[in-house]
């Protein structure tokens, strides 16, 4: 019986010591394919090194809403510091392979999006409240994906690894590799820890009877990535990475 084993990666936010380190470590797992659900060149550290080493490496990828957020403001000039170090350290073919990233897609049974299958802001599984976050029921999620007939679907966004089983999907977020923890303003202020800086991904063991999930984490040299964050004025990134907390 032939196993197919898929690694799944997410949210690297141009921090290519820590992709460095994954990419070597699914390098030993004899992988047949790298699924990247976005969010990848957005952060104030290397985003020329990520979009070289996810091109090496032949990575099916999509677009996150920081990807977008890029694209959108190419042209405009924001007082978005970290925005427009991005914009300044990537060439044309990085931000044309931008350009051209889907909002999801399917490979084989695996559905791919880096929200939700409507929105790339929005997580899947996470429930934003206003003193905490939570975690969306199965029914809640069985809604969300109703129009998806795939019963596996891969999702990210939120930084968080988990795996979830409902009546009739299973749905993994691989969290983060490049930025273990984060606070947003939207849609309400709230933050979103790992609670280590390790840098984290998935793999997918597939064959007709069974489907294997392994949620893994990875030790790489976040003190490196802490730095570049320091060097553009950016602490509380630098914090985020080395603590896995807000």
């Amino acid at each position: 019986m032939n196993t197919e084993k898929i690694a799944i990666i997410s949210d690297i936010h141009a921090n290519s010591w820590a992709l460095k380190e994954v990419l070597r470590d699914i390098e030993t797992k004899k992988i047949d394919t790298i699924l990247n659900l976005g969010d990848s060149l957005y952060g104030p550290l290397d985003p020329k090194g990520t979009f070289e080493l996810l091109l090496e490496n032949n990575t099916k990828s999509i677009s996150g809403n920081q990807d977008r957020f890029i694209i959108e403001n190419v042209h405009n000039t924001t007082n978005i510091s970290t925005l427009e170090y991005v914009k300044s350290s990537l060439g044309n073919d990085a931000i044309n392979w931008l350009k051209k990233l889907p909002f999801d897609l399917t490979y084989n049974n695996i559905y791919c999006c880096h929200g939700n299958p409507v929105n790339d802001s929005i997580a899947l599984l996470e429930k934003i409240n206003t003193d905490y976050v939570g975690v969306q029921t199965n029914d809640e999620i069985e809604i969300t994906l109703s129009n998806i007939k795939e019963s596996i679907i891969t999702c990210g966004h939120s930084h968080i690894p988990r795996m979830v089983k409902t009546k009739n999907k299973t749905i993994v977020n691989p969290g983060s590799i490049g930025l273990p923890a984060y606070n947003d303003d939207l849609p309400i202020p709230h933050k979103m820890e790992s609670l280590s800086p390790h840098a984290k991904y998935a793999i997918l063991k597939i064959n007709t009877n069974e489907i294997n999930v392994e949620l893994i984490s990875v030790d790489y040299e976040f003190e490196a990535a802490a730095r570049a964050a320091e060097k553009n004025n950016r602490n509380d990134w630098a914090k985020w990475i080395r603590t896995g907390r807000v």
